[in-house]
């Protein structure tokens, strides 16, 4: 038993040092390079390591796109974790897409208060999302769940302090602590309504019954209470690598948690539909839960 426990420490000591090495590496790296990288790694997985993902892709894209053939859905399905990949990848290399003019906006004039909620999906590169929001001019204090790896948390947290955005952990006292920013009237608090929790991803629904909690039940919540607009936003991979933010018009709210919850559905549903290729959540996503 002491032999496997220092097994398993060992284990973790060397995955660690390569996430280290992989993200410090890749900081050297010009951003094409860093996100073919990365579009390479996934792909030589898809093959390996990742192919149980490829097969869960697969059977998604089964339910949200019969017409597709089998032939189609592996190949979008493996385009789908290539730009995963690209993104994990990428991450070592955000500080400097903004400077590098990689970033484009669209919709900035659906933000008409600098301290709104965002209702954000896993699309494209979606941590450039902070980017996009320090390139015209506005703050961002993001709700996140932590990795399971505690260096990986370490990364993330280090590279989202670099864009000034503060990430309240997503626990118990998080709304609490998103009202008081959000009290200050100069932070957006973004919040991914399409997370994977419980072994279920809570939105866009795609014909299960609604999630009666998580996310998008309390992104509604959340600007009801601070009396902000509501705004989705997800971000898109362009070519080059370059990268596009899209901030829809706000959401009118009415206080009834339902109703909002299916107006929150209806803005984002059509948008992960024609993004799928794009879409963190597609490999996690399952009918049946």
């Amino acid at each position: 038993m002491a032999e496997d426990s220092a097994a398993r420490r060992a284990l973790r000591w060397v995955d660690a040092g390569k996430d280290i090495a992989l993200h410090e590496g890749m900081r050297l790296l010009p951003t094409p390079a860093v996100s073919a990288l990365g579009s390479g790694i996934a792909l030589l997985g898809s093959k390996f390591r990742l192919k149980s993902k490829v097969e869960r892709a697969m059977r998604a894209l089964a339910h949200l796109c019969p017409e597709m053939t089998e032939a189609e859905r592996r190949y979008f399905a493996v385009a789908n974790l290539r730009n995963v990949g690209r993104s994990f990848a990428e991450f070592s290399c955000l500080h400097r897409l903004g400077r590098e003019g990689r970033i484009e906006v669209e919709g900035r004039e659906n933000i008409t208060a600098p301290n709104a909620v965002l209702a954000l999906l896993h699309l494209g590169n979606w941590e450039a999302g902070m980017v996009a929001i320090q390139e015209i001019g506005l703050k961002v204090c993001s709700i996140y769940q932590p990795p399971a790896s505690a260096v990986q948390t370490a990364i993330a947290m280090r590279v989202r302090r670099s864009l000034k955005n503060d990430a309240i952990l997503g626990n118990a006292m998080a709304m609490r602590e998103a009202l008081r920013v959000l009290a200050r009237g100069d932070t957006l608090i973004g919040l991914f309504v399409d997370e994977f929790k419980a072994g279920r991803v809570n939105a866009p629904a795609f014909g299960r019954p609604p999630a009666p909690g998580g996310n998008i039940a309390m992104a509604a919540r959340l600007a009801r209470r601070a009396g902000v607009p509501l705004i989705p936003a997800y971000m898109t991979r362009e070519p080059g690598p370059r990268y596009r933010a899209h901030f829809l018009p706000a959401i009118p709210l009415t206080g009834d948690a339902v109703a909002d919850q299916a107006a929150i559905e209806a803005a984002i549903t059509p948008v992960v539909l024609r993004h799928l290729d794009q879409w963190l959540m597609l490999y996690a996503f399952r009918p049946d839960r």
